[in-house]
C-alpha cells in the first residue's frame, strides 16, 4: 500500500463525515460547524460491538449538505441498541460500541432477509471521511473577557449500561 494512501474499511470509498451527539437534550437543528440548517438523512449505520458483534442500524441522523456531515444522537443510538440486544444477547449490553461506517441500503434489506457474513457485508459498506470527537458545548452564561466558559458535561448513559454496574438508570419496562 502507498506511504500516502489511508487504509478503510470496507470496499467502497469512504462517505461522510460523522460527529456523535452526547447531550440527549440538545437537538441538531443547525450545524455545529457551519451553523446552516440541517436536514435528516436515514442510512444504516455499520456498528461494531465488543467483542464480537457487527450489526447494520438503519437510523435518522441529521445532516449537513455543506458539511458533508452526519450527526447521530448517543442517546437514541444506546436505546436502539439497548432495545436490540436486550432480546439478543444481554450480556453486550453496556459494552463499548464504535460508529464505523455506512452500509449500501441494498445490501442492509439483503440482510434483513437472510442473515449475512462480515465477509458478505464489508463489500458493500464504507468508512466515514472523517470521525470528529464528541460535540462539546460551553456552560451558559456571564464569563470575564480573560476567562473561557466552562464544558458542559457530558451525561452518562443512561440505559446502555452494564448490569449492576451502579452507574446509569435502566429504562426497564
Amino acid at each position: 500500500m502507498p506511504e500516502n494512501q489511508k487504509r478503510h474499511l470496507g470496499e467502497l470509498p469512504p462517505k461522510y463525515n460523522f460527529v456523535l451527539n452526547p447531550y440527549p437534550d440538545k437537538r441538531l437543528s443547525r450545524c455545529p460547524y457551519c451553523e446552516r440548517k440541517t436536514g435528516q438523512r436515514k442510512l444504516p449505520l455499520l456498528i461494531h460491538i465488543d467483542p464480537l458483534n457487527l450489526i447494520a442500524l438503519n437510523y435518522t441522523c441529521r445532516y449537513c449538505h455543506q458539511c458533508d456531515l452526519l450527526m447521530a444522537h448517543k442517546s437514541e443510538i444506546e436505546h436502539l441498541l439497548y432495545g436490540m440486544f436486550s432480546e439478543y444477547d444481554p450480556s453486550a449490553i453496556g459494552n463499548d460500541y464504535l460508529i464505523i461506517g455506512t452500509v449500501e441500503k441494498k445490501a442492509w434489506r439483503a440482510g434483513l432477509k437472510q442473515p449475512k457474513d462480515i465477509k458478505d457485508i464489508f463489500p458493500h459498506s464504507s468508512d466515514f471521511k472523517t470521525v470528529y470527537s464528541d460535540l462539546r458545548l460551553t456552560q451558559a452564561g456571564w464569563y470575564q473577557a480573560d476567562e473561557e466558559p466552562l464544558e458542559k458535561e457530558t451525561p452518562h448513559s443512561r440505559e446502555w449500561v452494564k448490569a449492576g454496574s451502579g452507574s446509569g438508570i435502566r429504562n426497564e419496562k
